[in-house]
């Protein structure tokens, strides 16, 4: 499915997973069109974003680009400190994250070691 549309860039923010949220504001949609861009609400979909006109080479790149879920594919690393992240901005904690995150890794390892045989 594809819908053109023209639109205003409203703004951009960067969330704590280091991606980017971008809000776009269209001009006044047909129903139609307004039903559609609802279809593909909550899917991966392929963005093309331009303040000049859009040639058809660039159509084609866009094409190509497979569409990719990653949404889930974070190590278990990457979504431990991520919790630990959050859980650090919750608490208020004093010291930075960095800190923090090191004694949490520390407590954990400890716990495991304690556990180990030996």
């Amino acid at each position: 499915m594809r819908i053109l549309f023209d639109a205003v860039l409203e703004g951009l923010s960067t969330r704590v997973d280091d991606t980017i949220k971008v809000t776009i504001g269209t001009q006044e949609m047909k129903p139609e069109q307004a039903a559609a861009l609802f279809g593909l609400r909550g899917k991966f979909i392929k963005v093309l974003l331009s303040d000049t006109a859009i040639e058809q080479k660039e159509v084609e790149k866009v094409d190509k680009l497979q569409i990719k879920d990653e949404s889930n594919s974070k190590s278990a690393s990457q979504r431990l400190r991520s919790v630990l992240f959050i859980t650090w901005q919750q608490s208020k904690q004093t010291t930075n994250f960095d800190e923090y995150y090191k004694s949490e890794l520390e407590r954990i390892i400890t716990h495991y070691k304690g556990k180990l045989n030996g």
